[in-house]
């Protein structure tokens, strides 16, 4: 019974993964803008390089694919339904500026410390999973960037998450997971954000390599997660007039760097950032919103450091970051850490 299972969510996973490859290839044959891109990102805490442990983020998988440049709001290829309520915000800045466009699906998982226990751990974070979908449009110009986003999905036993975790513990033959009966309740989850990027000094060392800092702001609100935050990004390397607008604190968790760029250039950067945000809700630690489930008491002041790498050859990018952030609930055991490793293709 539990091979068949096995079976069955690779098939699965597969599956949406090939009609995932198969539309955006189609869409690529379409007129439309020169880059097209679609990446994979996979983050762990066994990546986290020290002291590493399987608490806190546990896991992350997501697929994103996307197009850029547009040089206009109306010009960009999406849904109906999606020019209909963006069209009248902020995002729309006509044919001032350029324009991206990404969608993505992502699975997370969450699991206290001691994840051999089968009984409910009562002063450690739940176990949560989410399953989810996202969309998010950007304009930028002149060094600056915003975004609109929209994440829509499911949280709880619906996301799978206890199913993937047992499955990649297996193949990399780490602890297997007990106390998934545990988990929050199942709750279909939402969120809308913004983001304000500001690209604000720029020292050039050569003609192609550079230095530059940038600020990043964001603003959520929904039953998956709400905060305010604001950080600090810093980066050496060439191409940095290119990819400012994709700047965020955690690298992998938006579209490829390169948003603006020559095909077949060979790119690299380094990078570094600093965020801190208050958290209003959070889903994984405050349990569901409608239903009773384990819930903790979350730290509303977060934060959260990042250093990574990223470079771009024949197309194909590759992005390596780590991540430390401070305690996100009371008594939390081990502060957030985990790794993170994407791989992109653009055309």
């Amino acid at each position: 019974m539990y091979n068949q299972l096995n079976f069955r969510q690779i098939t699965l996973h597969l599956m949406i993964s090939s009609a995932l490859l198969f539309a955006s290839n189609c869409m690529a044959n379409d007129d439309s803008p020169p880059l097209h891109w679609y990446q994979f990102s996979f983050e762990n805490d066994a990546m986290g390089v020290t002291n590493t442990s399987d608490d806190g983020y546990s896991n992350g998988i997501s697929y994103s694919w996307g197009r850029s440049p547009y040089d206009s709001f109306t010009a960009i290829d999406m849904p109906d339904w999606l020019h209909f309520i963006s069209d009248w915000t902020f995002i729309d800045q006509g044919d001032n500026n350029q324009y991206s466009i990404e969608f993505g699906i992502s699975q997370a998982i969450y699991t206290p410390d001691k994840i051999e226990e089968s009984e409910l751990i009562e002063d450690d974070r739940p176990y949560a999973g989410t399953l989810l979908w996202h969309t998010k449009i950007r304009n930028f110009a002149n060094n600056r960037a915003n975004s609109l986003g929209l994440t829509l999905g499911v949280a709880g036993p619906a996301s799978l998450a206890e199913q993937s975790q047992t499955v990649i513990h297996e193949l990399i033959g780490a602890t297997p997971p007990e106390g998934w009966d545990n988990q929050i309740n199942n709750e279909l989850v939402f969120r809308i954000d913004a983001e304000h990027i500001e690209r604000f000094y720029v020292s050039q060392f050569t003609d192609t390599i550079s230095f530059d800092s940038s600020s990043y702001s964001e603003a959520g609100v929904g039953n998956l997660r709400s905060d305010i935050g604001t950080g600090l990004t810093f980066r050496v390397g060439n191409l940095l007039e290119q990819t400012y607008a994709a700047i965020t604190p955690v690298s992998s968790r938006t579209s490829t760097p390169l948003t603006n760029t020559i095909k077949n250039q060979f790119y690299w950067q380094l990078f570094a950032s600093v965020y801190a945000s208050y958290v209003f809700n959070d889903i994984s630690l405050n349990g569901n919103t409608f239903s009773d489930s384990h819930s903790v008491d979350m730290k509303h002041e977060q934060a959260l450091a990042s250093v990574g790498f990223s470079v771009m050859y024949n197309n194909w990018t590759f992005v390596f970051s780590t991540h430390r952030g401070n305690e996100q609930f009371e008594d939390q055991k081990n502060i957030s850490k985990y790794g993170s490793l994407t791989i992109g293709y653009h055309n």
